[in-house]
């Protein structure tokens, strides 16, 4: 009788090396307890030698991540602000929207870059849109390091490109030549080739009726553009986007259509299954390279050879993929796409033979973890939606993109009449989106996430123990809410907008929610060969309310109506629901309020306010303006307020005459912490000013090498000369200070991960 180790050996030789992958590649310490249970369970089971097996492949793949990872730190270079070079760039990995353009590209010591600059003319993109086969480009540009988030729970693009091997950012670029390139072996060859191919699917799929072309872009050769933002906001609000990237239909597809191309020419069975194992990783490259289309080539590949009728041979399809999968990119299961991919298909070996809405019930209960950990919230109607819209998707959508591109070039009216049935299915999930249930949780710790998984696992595991489980699992989800939307800590958090200011208060047990400016662009006029579509901006603050759980903000303080104050109030108004919106006298009339805030009112309480004028549900003082103006940087709305053990004052952009009108008014103000002016310009931190209010930090807002030279040195110079302390996104990233009831307080920066400082 085996045990269940020798009936899968792989599978515990996977989990293994995912958890050692884990630790090395992101220094998640805590999943060294996983590992620690895993020794512990192993212990148990008889077959010693299988045992040290385990351990001594655990140990390779261990050292292989470690190599990994120390690889990509030694190829990435230092910054540079003139570097020129040539670099060998593929046909699909070049981008052009508008006067941006941006692609990924090979020097000749290795080293991959992603690059981007901006066209100056319109006869320059024309070249580059012309580009259809391998090239080699000599660009000259800016060299800088990918920088870690810049605030907490934000999307870590330092870990998306190391996933891709981009060690260094090319910025500011200019394209001085380009010629083609000829391949210098047959497997350069046939990969630039596969990359070519790729490029012409996308150029032919771009001529689609525009829905048609999203699902074709997205689904056939896996490019993800502005419009399917756009077009899947109803699939993202239902959790439906692993239809676009996790189940592999494109690849069964892919097969069968092959299988009936090989069938119709009288090809044996057997030579088929030979020669779709030598085409299967052409469409990877094809189909984007996904990690979670590697799973699907991988477990087809393996699967054309094997028999996988018996759960335990799956189960070692699974493992042998991952492990092959981590081989190449061991950032995989760090992505919510890998992380997704890998956990449903493990568990459809077990819960295949289940009902359409059973299996669809399991495979939401599981996945639900993840998907708060990465999104945040999640819809009421998500299981309903997935029983009901799979199905359709699989059998009506997939077939009729499939066949809309392929008769295109035939019969181009074929695809309009297509894309009209298409329409509806899009209508219905757009319609079931917008039903009442989106439930923003936040974002649970990682450790609690897990033990989510795991309880959610156990449920499925264990069906004796159903009800017991059942209720754990409710308990936890439960108090993990409760933890989450009742903090027992306020907190007034700077975020890194970049150049510009937002900035978050909120009160213990979340009694208030307060947000100062939302941050946004500076647009400029541009021709209309350089104007791109409009790209879907999340605003970072909106992004981090969601994971700390928050679905309503009381106030919304606007300061005043530069662009890199209240460029996002819209998209932020849209987000969520805000109460009120305060802003100085007067902004109402102002050209910035009309087209970047009143449109987006909807129920919001608009109240234009002077100082001394008391505000409900607003823990602040208005201390400026004292008359009505038009919103400019001398009329900034400045708010004062005591959180914790300090006093605080957030002035905008407000100039030095203003600073002092404020002094002479309110000679007894003070405050310990200054959210300095403009930015740290030197139109603003009067040396009086900050003497007289007795200021001991002064927190800078501002952008990485922007364009206006903020903070400017004149002000760091008042600051060191009056012994003020100053911090600075730029260089910290989020700026949060702590603080409780009973008088405790402490500051965390984001990029120097500290939880306690010196700052004091």
């Amino acid at each position: 009788m085996k045990t269940s180790f020798e009936a899968f050996p792989w599978f515990f030789i996977a989990i293994l090396s995912v958890l050692l992958d884990a630790v090395i590649t992101s220094h998640v310490w805590v999943l060294t307890l996983l590992v620690v249970y895993w020794m512990i369970r192993v212990c148990f089971l008889r077959d010693k030698t299988m045992i040290y097996w385990t351990f001594f492949a655990g140990f390779i793949f261990a050292m292989l991540f470690w190599w990994h990872s120390t690889t990509l730190n030694q190829q990435t270079m230092a910054s540079q602000p003139n570097w020129q070079g040539s670099l060998i760039v593929q046909p699909d990995e070049l981008k052009c929207q508008g006067d941006y353009f941006q692609f990924t590209g090979v020097d000749e010591k290795g080293h991959r870059l992603r690059v981007s600059g901006y066209l100056k003319a319109a006869h320059e993109k024309q070249q580059l849109e012309k580009i259809r086969r391998p090239v080699k480009i000599l660009v000259r540009g800016q060299i800088q390091t990918i920088d870690q988030p810049g605030n907490l729970n934000q999307f870590n693009y330092r870990t998306y490109c190391f996933s891709k091997g981009i060690t260094n950012l090319l910025s500011k670029t200019t394209v001085v030549s380009w010629q083609p390139i000829q391949a210098s072996n047959p497997i350069v060859g046939i990969f630039g080739l596969l990359h070519t191919w790729r490029n012409n699917m996308r150029l032919y799929c771009q001529q689609l009726p525009k829905l048609m072309q999203t699902y074709a872009l997205s689904l056939l050769i896996g490019f993800k553009d502005e419009a399917f933002d756009e077009d899947m906001e109803g699939v993202t609000t239902l959790g439906l986007l692993h239809l676009f990237s996790l189940s592999g239909l494109h690849v069964f597809y892919f097969c069968w259509l092959l299988r009936q191309l090989f069938l119709r020419l009288r090809v044996t069975k057997e030579t088929t299954s030979i020669l779709l194992i030598c085409f299967l990783p052409a469409f990877l490259i094809i189909g984007g390279g996904s990690g979670s289309l590697f799973r699907s080539i991988m477990m087809a590949e393996l699967g054309l050879g094997t028999t996988l009728k018996r759960r335990h041979t799956q189960l070692n399809v699974w493992s042998i993929t991952m492990l092959v999968n981590l081989v190449f990119d061991p950032y995989v299961i760090l992505s919510m796409g890998g992380q997704l991919s890998y956990l449903l298909s493990f568990l459809l070996i077990f819960v295949g033979s289940y009902s359409s809405f059973r299996r669809a019930w399991v495979l939401n209960i599981v996945s639900l973890p993840i998907i708060l950990f990465h999104t945040y919230q999640w819809h009421l109607l998500t299981s309903f939606a997935n029983f009901l819209i799979i199905p359709i998707f699989s059998n009506f959508v997939m077939p009729l993109v499939i066949m809309s591109a392929a008769t295109f070039w035939l019969i181009p009216q074929l695809s309009s009449w297509f894309t009209v049935g298409l329409q509806l299915f899009h209508q219905l999930v757009t319609l079931l989106s917008k039903l009442p249930g989106q439930i923003i949780f936040g974002k649970p710790p990682l450790a609690f996430t897990a033990v989510l998984v795991i309880i959610s696992l156990a449920w499925i595991a264990f069906p004796r123990y159903k009800r017991r489980i059942s209720w754990l699992l409710l308990s936890c989800y439960l108090m993990g809410f409760i933890w989450i939307h009742f903090p027992l800590h306020g907190e007034v958090t700077f975020v890194d907008v970049g150049q510009g200011d937002s900035i978050l208060i909120r009160m213990p047990f979340n009694r208030s929610v307060t947000v100062i400016d939302t941050g946004g662009k500076v647009g400029f006029l541009k021709p209309a060969w350089a104007k791109g579509p409009e790209k879907k901006h999340t605003p970072p603050v909106l992004d981090y309310l969601h994971s700390l759980g928050i679905s309503k903000v009381n106030t919304l303080c606007l300061s005043h109506q530069d662009a890199d104050h209240i460029g996002d109030a819209g998209v932020l108004l849209a987000g969520i629901k805000v109460k009120q919106v305060v802003i100085p006298k007067g902004m109402e009339n102002s050209r910035g309020f009309q087209s970047k805030v009143k449109p987006f009112l909807q129920k919001s309480a608009l109240l234009p306010v002077l100082a001394d004028q008391k505000v409900a549900n607003l823990p602040f003082e208005i201390v400026h303006p004292f008359v009505e103006g038009k919103g400019e940087n001398h009329d900034s709305l400045t708010l004062w307020a005591k959180f914790g053990d300090d006093n605080f004052i957030f002035s905008g952009d407000l100039d030095q005459a203003g600073e002092r009108d404020i002094i002479a008014r309110y000679p007894q103000l003070q405050a310990s912490v200054v959210k300095l002016g403009h930015h740290g310009s030197k139109t603003a931190s009067a040396k009086d000013y900050l003497s007289q209010i007795r200021a001991k930090i002064g927190v800078i807002s501002a952008g990485k090498n922007n364009h206006y030279g903020h903070p400017n040195p004149e002000t760091l110079q008042t600051l060191k000369q009056l012994k003020i302390q100053s911090v600075s996104t730029i260089d910290e990233g989020m700026i949060s200070y702590r603080f409780t009831s009973h008088g405790f307080t402490n500051w965390r920066f984001v990029r120097r991960n500290y939880e306690k400082d010196t700052v004091h």
